[in-house]
């Protein structure tokens, strides 16, 4: 019996080093697209593309100091320059709510509801905003 516990921790371990190398590699591949599309004359100056293979979109993201620290202000616009979203969107941090919104390389995409950041934290619609 003791002969095959050394091949099986052996096997375990070449797939562990295996399953995270892919896991390195495919998180390594996330990344904002650099290429922007022209950017629409109603879409701000300061709106950051934040854009993948399959398209993006026009990101504003402002912060009053004074108002709750875990809420942001949102203007999300498709690539053509038709609006997505307008309003306030909270951070899934409360006790870390601050990054560099300014940032393009803070963000990691939008999916409708969700504002993406590259260190893993998350900006949504919040459902008690949704009717203000």
């Amino acid at each position: 019996m003791k002969k095959y516990i050394k091949p099986l921790l052996y096997s375990v371990l070449v797939i562990t080093l295996c399953l995270v190398s892919l896991i390195f590699f495919l998180y390594q591949n996330v990344e904002v697209n650099s290429e922007l599309p022209l950017k629409p004359d109603n879409i701000p100056e300061s709106a950051l593309w934040i854009g993948g293979p399959d398209g993006g979109v026009y990101v504003l993201v402002s912060k009053d100091e004074n108002d709750n620290q875990t809420l942001y202000d949102a203007k999300i616009y498709y690539s053509e320059g038709s609006v997505n979203y307008i309003g306030k969107l909270v951070i899934n941090t409360p006790n870390n709510p601050l990054f560099d919104y300014r940032n393009i390389n803070s963000y990691s995409g939008w999916d409708g509801d969700t504002l993406y950041l590259q260190d893993g934290r998350l900006l949504t619609i919040h459902k008690n905003l949704l009717n203000q």
